[in-house]
This record gives C-alpha cells, sequence and structure tokens, in this order.
C-alpha cells in the first residue's frame, strides 16, 4: 500500500512504474522532482510544489497498481 508518508524513492523503487507519474508532474513544479525531491515523502511533495495532495497519491497508486 502506497501512503502519504513514503519517501518519493521508496515507491519508485518499489514501483518504477509510478515513475512516469512524478515526470508528469515535473512540469507543473517546474523542476524534475525525482532529482530535487527523492528523499520527501509524497505529502511534503505535494506541500512543496502545490499539488492536490489526494489527486497526487490516487494518481500514483493507480500507476502502481493499474
Amino acid at each position: 500500500m502506497i501512503t502519504k508518508d513514503q519517501e518519493v524513492l521508496d515507491v519508485v523503487e518499489k514501483h518504477p512504474t509510478t515513475q512516469a507519474v512524478f515526470e508528469k508532474y515535473d512540469q507543473q513544479a517546474g523542476e524534475c522532482i525525482c532529482c530535487n525531491a527523492l528523499f520527501h515523502t509524497i505529502e511534503e511533495v505535494a506541500a512543496e510544489y502545490g499539488f492536490d495532495l489526494e489527486r497526487l497519491l490516487e494518481d500514483i497508486k493507480n500507476a502502481a497498481h493499474g
């Protein structure tokens, strides 16, 4: 199960298909999330870049399990 408390690195390592989600959000962030926020939690990423946490988490879960 993927939670908001997991680090980006942990999620991408366990579920490689989720990297595409972070890449999709890179444009909104204005930088590479996997490059600059690899050790941040999903919640921290959402807060730092102004993303909707629930939507980000849903997109990540769908990519991991879809």
